[in-house]
């Protein structure tokens, strides 16, 4: 009876510790698309950015607007990238408006020559074949001279 005990506690920590790594890599492997997806923005190479989108947010726009949105308005207003700093990461079984599944959500607090704070945050989540795809990407900035009155928020899909 001892050894049934001890077998089954020793199984349940196994499997607990396994599916701990498994979220942990997940994480991992998102926060590396995340930073691949953001490296590709500030270096404005905006269709590797559109080829990493998940097939759903390609669908709710086209690459013409999508890349004229980052050229010619977001990147340009933000400035030159400086720096960036990653501050939380959050997984999540379900989210509101989407099927179930599993989504990553990652924060960055970075900065750009314009700006006097930025927050970055990215939504990702695998596709069918398991590679890690964006969402979305969400950025709240305040521009340098604009006493933080009104943030300017800006989600693109």
């Amino acid at each position: 009876m001892k050894r049934y005990i001890f077998l089954l506690i020793f199984s349940t920590s196994v499997l607990f510790s396994f599916s701990q790594k498994t979220e942990r890599q997940q994480m991992r492997d998102a926060e590396k698309m995340a930073i691949s997806w953001l490296n590709k923005l500030n270096n404005k190479k905006y269709t590797d950015c559109w080829n990493t989108l998940s097939e759903s947010t390609k669908s709710q726009t086209n690459f013409e607007a999508w890349n004229a949105y980052f050229s010619t308005e977001l990147m340009p207003e933000l400035g030159k990238f400086i720096s960036r700093k990653y501050y939380l990461a959050e997984m999540e079984k379900e989210m509101e408006g989407l099927p179930r599944g599993i989504y990553v959500t990652i924060r960055y607090q970075s900065q750009y020559v314009n700006t006097d704070s930025v927050e970055e945050i990215l939504l990702l989540s695998p596709s069918k074949l398991g590679k890690w795809e964006v969402l979305s990407y969400f950025v709240d900035y305040h521009l340098k001279g604009d006493n933080r009155e009104n943030p300017k928020s800006k989600l693109k899909n």
